[in-house]
């Protein structure tokens, strides 16, 4: 007994400590060991205390003390249930539009993709694959491939989303405010634990850099970085008066504002403005109106792809800029992305 009360005592430990720093989600009464642990692996009844009952899965006992393997715990909550943000294929229980979208997963696992969510279309569960724009210096995830954990913590922080730093590159944490915004965090919650697009937007504390951006760069390399980075192309400081700035070789995460003369010269704040549904940009004064004084929106990695995945290729969105909203966009096609910023085109 002695030898399990230390070691119970250690997860609860753990447990205290995530509680010190989680953000709002995965905290306080949200986050019982029980729900996910259990000492035995032989459980198999519910609780006369009321509270989730997972029921243990086949196959056990599992690392880490786990009721089932991780994915498949993970979406015991995270898939089509009214009290946690569904995560995975069609909404079934979020209420509102997702932010991140619905992921997907491989073949194999015992897991069934919905319609329309397959691995072209967003994060692929359980995938082995370099990711796009990944292999030198990127981060790695195990043999089983990319798992909740690859990039949340699953006892709480204090970034966004329980994003994990990875610590690749500097500063990849993700500030965030929830209720009263601030401008020195990256991610405006209206309220804690809001978890739908209308409620999420996103700030520029540094107008050279997305630490949105920064923290997907773990995985994606070379498609992140600002002006004048040798994966990028640009120049440093162009969207600061340049009248000829260096060529993109790719599209800026961060850097570059929309409808900047010269160096951003066929984007279009005008046309940004006047839709009535715009794909999400950050902003360093708070407003993301693209009006009157309103000129420091930026694209980052959100304004084109949804995190998690969506029935588009690559989880791009979609948006026309006008009709119903969905979490592909609202009934447009791929130019109708770049149309949001881009004046060219028909």
């Amino acid at each position: 007994m002695k030898r399990l009360s230390v070691l119970m005592t250690g997860l609860c430990l753990v447990g205290a400590a995530s509680l010190a720093a989680a953000g709002d989600f995965h905290n306080g009464a949200s986050l019982n060991c029980s729900d996910c642990h259990v000492a035995h692996s032989s459980q198999a009844h519910g609780y006369t205390t009321g509270g989730l009952f997972v029921p243990i899965g086949t196959g056990g006992p599992f690392n880490n003390l786990l009721r089932d393997e991780e994915v498949k715990l993970c979406l015991t909550c995270h898939n089509s249930q009214s009290f946690a943000p569904d995560v995975f294929g069609a909404n079934g229980g979020t209420a509102g539009l997702r932010e991140a979208g619905g992921l997907n997963a491989l073949a194999g696992h015992g897991l069934t993709n919905d319609p329309g969510y397959d691995e072209i279309n967003g994060h692929t569960l359980f995938s082995t694959a370099t990711p796009p724009g990944g292999a030198t210096g990127a981060y790695v995830p195990g043999p089983e491939g990319l798992v909740c954990t690859t990039c949340h913590a699953q006892h709480g922080t204090v970034s966004y989303r329980n994003l994990l730093n990875r610590g690749i590159f500097a500063g990849d944490t993700v500030s965030y405010a929830a209720g009263t915004n601030d401008l020195t965090k990256d991610v405006f919650e209206r309220s804690a634990g809001a978890y739908t697009e209308s409620d999420m937007d996103f700030n520029e504390p540094d107008t050279r850099n997305s630490r949105y951006g920064q923290w997907c760069q773990n995985c994606h390399v070379d498609f992140h970085g600002k002006g004048g980075d040798a994966n990028m192309g640009g120049q440093p400081g162009g969207e600061l008066g340049s009248t000829n700035p260096a060529p993109w070789k790719r599209h800026p995460v961060a850097d570059v504002n929309i409808g900047t003369p010269g160096a951003t010269f066929i984007s279009s704040l005008a046309r940004y403005a006047g839709l009535t549904n715009k794909v999400k940009v950050m902003d360093s004064q708070g407003l993301w109106l693209g009006t009157g004084t309103n000129t420091t929106l930026t694209p980052s990695c959100m304004s084109c792809h949804k995190g998690h995945g969506n029935k588009n290729a690559f989880g791009l969105i979609f948006m026309t800029g006008t009709g119903t909203r969905s979490e592909e966009g609202d009934g447009g096609v791929y130019k109708d992305l770049c149309r949001q910023c881009h004046t060219q085109g028909g």
